[in-house]
């Protein structure tokens, strides 16, 4: 169930509650605007890289009263007044999953000592409670996920909401360790998602899942690329974000 996730999936109606009713047609706009003068470079095929500010810019001006406020090191990219603060996602669908983006970031030196040292605890500390410490300050805090088709833009959107009555709480059963990687369980639903501790990036990562993206009850269609046909389809490269 995904009430017993301190991250969960929002319904349809609970996405538009929080865009606001114009969130569509004003993110198609704010696409569209983007992309128009490179019309000519999507219709040659050739490779785009739009930045993730690219996107927190977009979703901001989409929603009425949103204030983008991605820069230096805060958790979130988009507040709606003082208590709403949203994190912004841009991905792209790769096979039944999406690449995966930064969700939180600490120092190399530590990480990779502690999985020198197979030191689940101290990473879970670093990168789960660094995380969920940073979430928690901010009143209602949502993570949003803008998934991209890789060959038209085209793009859903798919949006969770932090419980912050279930603890995030360390167990040896909640993480899966290696040489490069330790995943991270009990956060939020496999079904949908898949969080991983990188150590040569030093970062806590999350990928979303086909279950997700497919679902009629979870996934909101909200930007239809104009510029791709079937026999004109494109691919574009977006810029990992390189912190969260």
């Amino acid at each position: 169930m995904t009430n017993e996730y301190c991250l969960s999936p929002m319904t349809i109606d609970e996405i538009k509650n929080l865009v606001g009713t114009t969130f569509i047609s004003s993110f198609q706009k704010e696409m569209d605007s983007i992309l128009k003068p490179l019309q000519k470079h999507i219709e040659k095929g050739r490779p785009l890289s739009l930045g993730k500010e690219i996107w927190e810019y977009a979703i901001s001006d989409s929603i009425v009263n949103g204030e983008w406020c991605g820069a230096g090191s805060n958790i979130v990219d988009v507040k709606i007044g003082n208590d709403i603060g949203i994190d912004v996602k841009s991905i792209s669908i790769s096979g039944n999953k999406t690449n995966s983006s930064s969700m939180y970031q600490t120092f190399y030196g530590e990480t990779k000592k502690h999985f020198d040292n197979n030191n689940t605890e101290n990473l879970w500390d670093l990168f789960v409670n660094g995380w969920y410490n940073k979430t928690t300050s901010i009143k209602n805090y949502y993570l949003m996920a803008i998934i991209r088709e890789r060959e038209t833009l085209d793009c859903s959107l798919c949006c969770f909401k932090l419980n912050p009555n279930i603890p995030v709480v360390y167990s040896n059963n909640l993480r899966k360790l290696n040489k490069k990687t330790m995943k991270v369980d009990g956060i939020v639903s496999d079904e949908y998602a898949h969080m991983v501790v990188y150590v040569s990036k030093t970062r806590l990562e999350i990928s979303f899942k086909k279950k997700l993206w497919e679902s009629k009850n979870h996934t909101l269609k909200i930007y239809k690329n104009p510029w791709s046909t079937q026999s004109n389809l494109i691919k574009f490269f977006i810029s990992d974000p390189v912190s969260a």
